[in-house]
This record gives C-alpha cells, sequence and structure tokens, in this order.
C-alpha cells in the first residue's frame, strides 16, 4: 500500500464508475464521463484558435487530453489505476 492510498483513497462514486464503465467501448465510457460531468464535474474545453487541451475534474481525478475524447481515455485509464479490481 502506497502513502497516496493511506492519505487520499479513492472515494466509493470512483470506484462504482470505474466497476460500472471499464469494460465498455471508448464511445460508450465516453458517453458516460459525459452523463457524470454534467451532475458531479468540470470540463475545460479548449480555447477557440488555442492549442488543443481538454481537462476532465470527475470524482476528484484529473486527466488532460488533446481533444474531449482523449481525455476520457486518460481519465479512465487512471481511475482504473488507482482501483485495480483483478
Amino acid at each position: 500500500m502506497s502513502i497516496m492510498d493511506d492519505i487520499a483513497p479513492p472515494p466509493d462514486a470512483l470506484a462504482e464508475f470505474v466497476v460500472e464503465w471499464r469494460g465498455a467501448s471508448p464511445e460508450v465510457r465516453l458517453a458516460a464521463i459525459r452523463g457524470a460531468l454534467r451532475r458531479h464535474g468540470i470540463e475545460i474545453p479548449a480555447l477557440p484558435g488555442r492549442v488543443a487541451f481538454y481537462e476532465i475534474q470527475l470524482f476528484g481525478l484529473v486527466a488532460t487530453g488533446r481533444d474531449e475524447a482523449e481525455a476520457a481515455q486518460n481519465w479512465m485509464e487512471a481511475a482504473t489505476r488507482l482501483c485495480p479490481f483483478d
């Protein structure tokens, strides 16, 4: 167990989300993340004319990407690492 696990264990909402959506296709996961963001998170899209950057903050976990799809993929990969179930 790491120090991070002792300091900030993943919240139940994060673990429940990972359990429900980790096996879904990327398109379905993106839709699920969009829905969760509307209820619980923050998304920061790239500004027009700026370098592409997208940030997702959901269930206490932040991930970025060049666009929404990449940020969602990076977020799910990070969430799965925090909540391993295998």
